[in-house]
């Protein structure tokens, strides 16, 4: 019974769930002071460029390079390296996958170690 009532939930509320409008195509832009997305579009963030290289193994590496959306920093690429110890050195990078879609009011703004972050906007279209 369990495995019958989660289906027929999603079946009944994917209709209570409808889209804003259509989205069409305005600018593509590069953002690195801070910037608001304007009433009525949506950001796509398809990328950034970064200021600075990922440091080299050492045995004590700890880099988080930064992006800030509505003045809270976001981690966009991570990395870590240690001595690792006799089994010789550890090192570990992340990136961040995307895109991220911001709305309407939202800021975003390159911060540590990202010199622009690469956006696509569209308008909204009801």
């Amino acid at each position: 019974m369990k495995h019958l009532v989660f289906p027929l939930f999603l079946m009944f509320s994917v209709g209570f769930y409808k889209a804003q409008g259509n989205l069409q195509f305005n600018q593509v832009k590069m953002v690195f002071a801070q910037e608001t997305v304007p009433v009525g579009k949506v950001w796509k963030i398809e990328s950034v460029i970064y200021s600075a290289s990922v440091g080299s193994v050492s045995s004590s590496l700890t880099q988080d390079d930064q992006i800030k959306i509505d003045g809270a920093a976001h981690v966009v690429r991570s990395a870590r390296s240690g001595n690792g110890g006799y089994n010789g050195a550890s090192y570990f990078v992340w990136e961040q996958h995307y895109p991220i879609w911001l709305y309407g009011g939202q800021t975003l703004q390159a911060w540590i170690n990202v010199a622009r972050i690469n956006v696509i906007e569209f308008n909204i279209i009801p």
